[in-house]
């Protein structure tokens, strides 16, 4: 969020270099299939939508996208956007869940989630860029009060792009690692732990974490789903447990494996319809059934969220 080549400036580009069509069959169909407005059972839930505050008109451009998707988007809002994205919220509350983005080292920053708390926000993210790893015990103020409110908390994981390459900077990948979540969904049990890009590459971390942590559940946003295309099917070894049986509660009881997965885009608003139709090739590819689809789509985040059945 620093510079004009954001990460999702980076994978907006690199996705349009990469045409659904040359993807594989099943993505190209699936992309122009990606659903139009129907009914709540088929709300999309996208979890992570970035507020883009260089469009003055970014919330009637997101509820443009809504309406045609059947879409909720969990906005993730800087702290000094706040009320905007508030007062949107208050007005559309189907349509836009408010998320804080604090920095986890800031001297203020428990005191900055009480604020969000206050102004009817539901959760924190994207996490990222933390100065030590997420599990270091100094965060734990800002932990303990979103555990208190029962909030849900996105966080990175794994790889994070260079955004400034002639210049130092205090950034590492292994400060994030999905790892890290095990213990934070284990010390702070009211919270719903979210980890963005399924740990990429650590997606086999990512999925035992999820698998043994009811509260766990990880996004497949990012270049994934591009790097993967012609292997999708690769997903069915992470998430291996379908018809093993699950130790932990799931929504819905649901025996998938990849009732772990929910949806999120890290994308353009105009590029979420095409993110749909990567995840609907990755169901086709692991044979995800289709009430498993409808719960990692929106089901999921639906109920976490108290949203209309």
């Amino acid at each position: 969020m620093k510079n004009s080549l954001s990460r999702r400036n980076f994978l907006a580009t690199a996705a349009a270099a990469v045409p659904l069509g040359v993807m594989s069959a099943q993505a190209a169909s699936a992309a122009e299939a990606a659903p139009g407005k129907t009914s709540t059972s088929d709300r999309i839930v996208d979890v992570h939508i970035h507020f883009d505050a260089k469009d003055p008109n970014f919330i009637d451009n997101f509820l443009k996208v809504s309406d045609k998707l059947n879409l909720t988007g969990c906005i993730l809002t800087p702290f000094q956007h706040r009320k905007v994205v508030a007062d949107a919220a208050r007005k559309h509350p189907a349509q836009i869940i408010p998320i804080g983005f604090v920095e986890l080292d800031a001297a203020d920053a428990a005191q900055q989630v009480k604020e969000l708390h206050d102004l009817g926000y539901r959760g924190l993210g994207e996490l990222e860029n933390p100065k030590k790893a997420f599990v270091d015990r100094s965060y734990d103020p800002v932990y303990e009060l979103a555990n208190q409110y029962s909030w849900i908390i996105l966080f990175h994981t794994g790889i994070v792009m260079r955004e400034v390459f002639d210049q130092p900077e205090d950034v590492s990948s292994g400060r994030m690692r999905p790892v890290h979540l095990e213990e934070i969904a284990r010390r702070f049990p009211k919270l719903t732990v979210l980890g963005a890009h399924c740990g990429n590459p650590e997606y086999e971390w990512a999925a035992e974490v999820s698998r043994w942590n009811p509260n766990v559940f990880f996004d497949v946003s990012g270049s994934t789903l591009q790097k993967m295309r012609g292997r999708l099917n690769h997903f069915q070894d992470i998430f291996w447990w379908t018809g093993v049986g699950q130790d932990t509660a799931t929504p819905n009881n649901d025996p998938s494996a990849f009732i772990k997965l929910v949806f999120g885009s890290d994308t353009y608003l105009a590029r979420i319809e095409a993110v749909v139709g990567m995840y609907r090739a990755l169901f086709d590819a692991c044979d995800v059934p289709e009430a498993t689809r409808k719960m990692i789509l929106g089901g999921t985040m639906a109920q976490f969220l108290g949203l209309p059945a």
